[in-house]
């Protein structure tokens, strides 16, 4: 008889989401940092059914029944434990893996459990060389630089793994483990002279799942030029699957809930652990030197409503927040980001500044595209063209925020600071929303890096890359570019008015990039040309004009019909600006002064439509 595998059993348990999965069934009621309902199982007219996200659990006070999301299910709907699954399995997506129930396969199930086992017994044995051998004094002189004492080492079985693996092997054959075994468990690899370590003299973190089973090891290398890679993980084995698992996750989840369902998310294990044991922020958690993953935001969704980003302010830092923020919006999460001091981590900001210091920039989080906005405006400067960039980047991340109601508060502060329009920028997001809906998305490939990648020095305002959005052409400035590209004429007569053009320039979407075309003349209907003049714009600027046919055409009286359609973009920069003037003082964050005086533009703007 055919039967789910125990790795597979694994992966849809920890898909399972026990509050949206009870929550389907009966009616939930938020109760401080857990939920509550009358039970299903008893008739009861008080409610003492509780389901905690934290724990993944539900238990009732007055009829005693409790368990987990798939004994819930069981109990729920009279399901026998394999349907339960299929039905968590179902609704999350995840392919039922079977294997025939033969002594062969029931040995490889067995598998995982060993290694397990194997991952524990090493890293007893990693933490007592930590301790005890003269040979770690450098790692645990490392430690004390840090500032992290033996009671830290303790809390988290910190090790050391020696050059030397004999001892280690000994140890296991002595508990009647295979040399095979520490293969499988990528302890020990092989090559054509025989057996070595995996990890050798190297910082040994446990790596724990989220029900506390050692699933796998990360190791940091001790002596520079002893290794290119700073740090090593464990490969990929039957229990260990690095771009699922979640460095503390294990000691964080009770402490998630604690903080109101929020979690803190650091680059490395140190950082980590100094958030829990130096600044009494226990609800911190790292990725394994992988970048973020859509596993990693389905877990963390499970357990947390809120992240914080804790990150490195510098280019890779960057680099790795925006991933971040990407994976976690698009499962729901509300994103915020810490600021920390340039050049700091919160390890570091802890050590020189003290934990104060650090507790104090998680406090005072705010939101993901607040913050990356304010990064982006002093990296541009006063570059114009820059500048204009970044509506449709700041567009393109706002359309990752699935929650309709917080992407519009959103996009109504970025509105403001970005001085444009609320409902351009508005209808920006809704037109990536849209495309992206129409695009395959693209593979969730794991990338490595390591904290080589994350300290490099590099200048502030050398931001990541980020991806190419083309930029929002309001239709007036589209119809505008589109005479000058197809009518000699029309674009003479738009220079000989590109004083009174000054105001839609700045004011409306793509006006940038109407003030360069008019810039370069590029003669109608010459090919070469147009692709010389959309070559030499910046990569948001050229992807707004892929549809802009250049082909010449005839226009009668070009001079007065120009007249016509700069009047009109004229009053379409009033309505603009005023539009920016209202999204300002919605926003609730001026002076009553500066309300005033904006009160007193917006009434000049209205006599101008007005004609007066």
């Amino acid at each position: 008889m055919a039967r789910i595998t125990e790795e597979c059993v694994a992966r849809i348990k920890d898909s399972a989401d026990i509050v949206d999965i009870v929550g389907g069934c009966i009616q939930l009621r938020r109760a401080g940092n857990s939920w509550k309902a009358c039970c299903p199982f008893h008739n009861e007219k008080t409610p003492s059914f509780h389901v905690n996200p934290a724990r993944q659990t539900f238990h009732c006070f007055g009829c005693g029944v409790g368990g987990d999301a798939i004994k819930f299910l069981m109990m729920f709907e009279n399901l026998d434990y394999p349907t339960a699954l299929r039905r968590v399995a179902d609704k999350n997506g995840i392919a039922v893996v079977e294997e025939d129930e033969n002594p062969e396969l029931l040995q490889r199930r067995r598998l995982r459990g060993r290694i397990v086992e194997a991952n524990q017994l090493a890293a007893e044995y990693f933490h007592r060389q930590l301790c005890r051998n003269k040979e770690a004094d450098h790692v645990r002189a490392y430690l004390k630089q840090r500032e992290f004492n033996i009671e830290v080492a303790k809390s988290w079985m910190l090790g050391w793994a020696p050059p030397d693996f004999r001892q280690l092997r000994q140890l296991a054959a002595e508990q009647r483990m295979d040399t095979r075994l520490l293969t499988d468990a990528y302890l020990l690899q092989n090559n054509s002279r025989g057996s070595y370590p995996v990890f050798r003299d190297r910082l040994m973190f446990p790596i724990h799942n989220v029900r506390g089973e050692i699933v796998g090891f990360s190791g940091r290398i001790m002596a520079e030029g002893q290794d290119p890679r700073k740090y090593v993980n464990t490969g990929d084995t039957v229990a260990f699957h690095k771009g699922e698992l979640l460095f503390g996750l294990f000691k964080a989840t009770s402490h998630i809930a604690r903080a109101g369902m929020c979690v803190v998310i650091c680059e490395g294990q140190l950082d980590v652990i100094a958030c829990h044991e130096k600044a009494d922020i226990r609800n911190a958690v790292a990725g394994l030197g992988t970048a973020f993953t859509d596993d990693h935001a389905a877990t963390l969704r499970k357990y947390a409503k809120k992240a914080i980003l804790c990150y490195d302010g510098d280019n890779a830092g960057i680099k790795a927040s925006e991933k971040t923020f990407r994976k976690l919006a698009a499962v729901g999460m509300e994103v915020a980001m810490a600021t920390l001091p340039g050049g700091e981590d919160p390890d570091s900001l802890i050590r020189t500044q003290g934990a104060d210091a650090l507790r104090a920039a998680v406090d005072n989080a705010r939101p993901y595209l607040e913050v990356r906005c304010e990064i982006e405006q002093r990296a541009a400067g006063q570059d114009a063209n820059a500048r204009a960039a970044l509506v449709p980047r700041m567009a393109d991340l706002a359309a990752e925020i699935t929650a309709p109601i917080r992407r519009d508060i959103l996009i109504a502060d970025l509105a403001v600071r970005l001085n444009t329009g609320l409902e351009d920028l508005r209808s920006t997001v809704n037109d990536i929303i849209r495309n992206r809906k129409d695009t395959p998305p693209a593979p969730d490939y794991e990338e490595d890096y390591t904290e080589d990648e994350q300290e490099t020095d590099t200048a502030p305002h050398e931001l990541a890359p980020a991806r190419v959005t083309a930029v929002r052409l309001h239709p007036t400035i589209r119809n505008l570019i589109c005479y000058s590209a197809q009518n000699k004429a029309a674009q003479q007569a738009l220079v000989e008015r590109i004083e009174e053009l000054q105001g839609p320039i700045n004011t409306l979407a793509g006006g940038l990039i109407l003030q360069r075309l008019l810039e370069a003349l590029p003669v109608p209907g010459d090919e070469q040309a147009w692709q010389g003049f959309v070559a030499q714009l910046p990569a948001e600027q050229a992807a707004a004009l892929r549809h802009i046919d250049n082909t010449e055409i005839e226009l009668q009286d070009a001079d007065a019909f120009m007249e016509q359609a700069c009047a009109h973009a004229a009053r379409d920069a009033v309505s603009a600006r005023m539009d920016t003037i209202k999204t300002a003082i919605r926003n609730g964050n001026l002076t009553q002064d500066a309300i005033a005086e904006l009160f007193r533009e917006m009434t000049e703007l209205q006599r101008l439509l007005n004609g007066q």
